[in-house]
């Protein structure tokens, strides 16, 4: 069984317009959970008509606690077996059921723990959004003048077939359930931002590599990019988080070995 987790935040109307990100009557392999932290009656009702998990307690969550609440309420209701995929998208994600068994026949083929597909900004595949990156560290700052970025974006050119990256984003991050539960899923300590790369970063210690990125695979990804405004909570969220990751790298993480060493 492969379990999507998508966490709304008033986002009922964005949903529902993208049929559940085009994931509504997926059929039996998908599983669609929603976790509404602004009840909507709307989106429960809709949930309930498209054979999608519609569940609203719990709000005020940060991002990686939400998703953790979903594997968790996913176990505790109709189990997770060891071959089955837990995958979190954000609501401004949109896909279709072939991209999603497609990217899980790849990474049963590859033995693959954790993977992402290639998004983009646009409908018609021209704008990549990047979604995968490097690792930042402590001169990441530094680099902001030309990179623009706390953290680097690959050049999605370069990978005419699959590849790993250091990490992806959370707006779309696949992961072997078993994976998922030895990671102990995502650091709720960050309650938004680089949870992504925290996670990403803990995988790659485990498994000495990093995320397996399938250009091939495309979905659009309509983010709206809060943390661009300095003087914006988000932006307050996005630097105490880059700071925060920062420190458990360095200083946390330090004595941690991965696999490959």
């Amino acid at each position: 069984m492969i379990h999507i987790a998508i966490v709304s935040h008033g986002h009922e109307e964005l949903l529902i317009a993208s049929g559940i990100g085009g994931l509504q009557d997926a059929g039996d392999d998908i599983h669609v959970w929603i976790k509404d932290n602004q009840p909507s009656t709307k989106l429960k009702a809709y949930c309930q008509r498209h054979r999608v998990s519609y569940i609203a307690t719990s709000p005020g969550l940060g991002f990686g606690a939400n998703n953790n609440f979903l594997f968790t309420q996913i176990k505790n209701s109709v189990g997770i077996e060891k071959e089955d995929f837990f995958i979190v998208m954000n609501p401004d994600v949109s896909t279709d059921q072939p991209t999603i068994l497609a990217l899980a026949d790849l990474m049963r083929k590859d033995a693959t723990p954790i993977a992402t597909l290639n998004l983009y900004r646009d409908q018609q595949y021209q704008t990549p959004d990047a979604n995968i990156r490097r690792f930042p560290d402590f001169f990441s700052p530094v680099r902001m003048a030309w990179v623009r970025s706390l953290t680097e974006p690959y050049d999605k050119n370069t990978y005419p077939t699959a590849g790993w990256s250091d990490w992806a984003s959370g707006a779309f991050l696949a992961f072997r359930a078993e994976h998922y539960q030895r990671l102990q899923g995502f650091d709720d300590r960050y309650f938004m931002y680089f949870e992504d790369v925290d996670l990403c970063y803990r995988s790659w210690l485990m498994t000495g590599h990093g995320v397996r990125f399938y250009p091939q695979l495309k979905a659009l990804h309509s983010a709206a990019r809060k943390n661009r405004n300095v003087a914006s909570r988000h932006a307050n969220w996005f630097i105490r988080s880059f700071m925060k990751f920062i420190f458990r790298k360095y200083f946390v993480y330090r004595g941690i070995k991965h696999a490959s060493a």
